[in-house]
C-alpha cells in the first residue's frame, strides 16, 4: 500500500495542532493552579493581619490616622502645586543666572536649552501634571532619587556631583528666600528647625508651667472677681491683632527696657522677650480651655455625687477633677507645639530677627519660591499629622473610659 506523503505532512500537522492544545491546557491549568496559590496566600496573610490589627488596636488606630491624614495631605499639596505652577514663570527658574556674563540673549535657542536644564534641574519640566508627578514621588519616602548637589552652570548645561536621596523636598529658585539656589531646601529646615524648636519649646513650657494654675484658678472661683480678670484679660489678648500686638511688644522691649533688636548675639534680657512674644499668642488659650475642662470637670455628675458622700472639696479636686481636666491638657500639648514651632513664631521670628523656619515662608511666598512654600506646608502638616496623632494615643493610654477597639 503506498503512502500518500501529502497525507503523512497532514497528519503531522494535525498532531502537532493536538499538542499544542493539550500543552494550552496545561499552561492554563498550572497558571490557575499558580493564581490559587496566590490567591489563598494573600487572603491567609490578610486573614493574619486582621487578626494582628484586632489584638493591637492602637497600631491599627494609629496606622489608619497616618493613612488617611497623607492621603489628605497629598491631595491638598497636589492643589497647592498645580497654582503655583500656573503663576510661576520662566524668569523664576533663572532668577540666579547672568545671561550677559553667560553671553546668551534672551529668546535664544541657548537662552531654552538653558531654560530646559535649569527645570530638569528642579524636576519641572514636561505638563504640570508629569512635574507633580515627579514632585510627589520626590516626597514620598523609601523611594530612591538621584539629584545634583552644588549644580554650576557651564555654558547651557547644569552639572554637579550626583547624589542618591531617599527624601527631597526640592531645591531653591532664588537667593533673596534664604538659601543658595539650587541647593536642596531639606539642607536649609535642618540648620533653621533647631533655633525655632529651642525658642518655640521653652514658650510652651513656660505658657503651660502659667497657664494651667491660672485656669484652674479662674475655675474654682467662677463668676467671681479673679475668673472675671483672668478670662477678661486672655480674651483681650486674643482679640488683639497677633501683628499689632508682637509689634508693640517689640517696640517695648526697645525703647522700654532697653533690649537689642535683634536675637542672635544678645544677652538674655533680649532673648527672654521673643519668649514672651509667643507665650502671649498661645497662652491665652491655654488658659482658657484649662477652665473650660476643670469647669467641665466640676458640674459633672460624679462630682456632685462624691461631695455628697462627704468627700472633701480639697480632695474631689486633686484626685478626680484636676486629674480628669488635665487627660484632655495633655492630648494639647503635642498640637500646641507645632502650631508654636511653624505657625505662631513666624511673626516673633520676624521681629527680632531670628533665623528659624519663619523666613522660608515669608521669602519663599513674596519671592515666588515654589519648592520652599512646598516644603515648608509639607514639613508643617506632617508635624501636625503626627502631633494629632500622638495627643489622641495620649488620650487613650491615660483615660481608661476611651476604648480604641468596636
Amino acid at each position: 500500500m503506498k503512502v500518500d506523503q501529502n497525507d503523512l505532512i497532514i497528519d503531522d500537522k494535525v498532531e502537532k495542532i493536538f499538542e499544542d492544545i493539550n500543552l494550552d491546557e496545561e499552561i492554563k491549568v498550572l497558571k490557575k493552579n499558580r493564581f490559587e496559590k496566590f490567591f489563598y496566600f494573600f487572603k491567609r496573610e490578610g486573614n493574619n493581619l486582621r487578626e494582628f490589627m484586632g489584638k493591637s488596636p492602637l497600631i491599627s488606630y494609629s496606622l489608619k490616622r497616618i493613612l488617611y491624614a497623607f492621603i489628605t495631605l497629598y491631595i491638598a499639596i497636589s492643589i497647592i502645586f498645580i497654582m503655583l505652577s500656573v503663576v510661576t514663570t520662566d524668569s523664576a527658574y533663572l532668577s540666579d543666572v547672568n545671561l550677559e556674563k553667560l553671553n546668551i540673549e534672551f529668546g535664544s535657542e541657548q537662552y531654552y536649552r538653558l531654560l530646559d536644564n535649569k527645570k530638569k534641574l528642579y524636576g519641572a519640566y514636561g505638563s504640570v501634571f508629569q512635574q507633580l508627578f515627579i514632585y510627589l514621588r520626590n516626597i514620598t519616602p523609601f523611594i530612591p532619587k538621584e539629584i545634583i548637589k552644588d549644580p554650576k552652570i557651564v555654558g547651557t548645561e547644569v552639572v554637579g556631583e550626583k547624589s542618591t536621596v531617599w527624601f527631597y523636598l526640592g531645591a531653591f529658585m532664588n537667593k533673596a528666600t534664604g538659601g543658595v539656589p539650587g541647593t536642596p531646601v531639606l539642607d536649609a529646615f535642618k540648620k533653621s528647625i533647631p533655633t525655632s524648636f529651642a525658642v518655640g519649646s521653652i514658650a510652651v513650657v513656660l505658657s503651660y508651667l502659667f497657664g494651667v494654675p491660672l485656669g484652674i484658678l479662674a475655675a474654682k472661683h467662677k463668676d467671681k472677681t479673679t475668673d472675671s480678670a483672668i478670662n477678661g484679660t486672655s480674651l483681650i489678648i486674643t482679640a488683639i491683632p497677633a501683628l499689632v500686638l508682637i509689634s508693640l511688644l517689640y517696640k517695648m522691649s526697645i525703647y522700654v527696657f532697653g533690649a537689642n533688636g535683634t536675637y542672635e548675639g544678645s544677652n538674655f534680657e533680649t532673648k527672654i522677650w521673643p519668649v514672651i512674644g509667643v507665650m502671649l499668642l498661645i497662652m491665652p488659650f491655654i488658659v482658657v480651655n484649662t477652665r473650660r475642662y476643670v469647669v467641665d470637670e466640676m458640674t459633672s455628675d460624679y462630682t456632685k455625687f462624691a461631695i455628697s458622700k462627704g468627700l472633701s472639696s480639697r480632695y474631689v479636686f486633686y484626685v478626680h477633677i484636676f486629674r480628669n481636666a488635665s487627660i484632655r491638657l495633655v492630648k494639647t500639648l503635642p498640637e500646641v507645639f507645632i502650631i508654636t514651632l511653624f505657625g505662631s513664631s513666624i511673626l516673633v521670628e520676624r521681629h527680632w530677627s531670628i533665623d528659624g523656619m519663619s523666613k522660608f515662608i515669608l521669602n519663599g511666598v513674596s519671592n515666588k519660591d515654589t519648592y520652599v512654600v512646598l516644603g515648608y506646608i509639607y514639613i508643617s502638616a506632617a508635624a501636625g499629622v503626627f502631633s494629632s496623632l500622638l495627643g489622641d494615643l495620649f488620650l487613650a493610654i491615660m483615660d481608661p473610659r476611651i476604648k480604641l477597639t468596636k
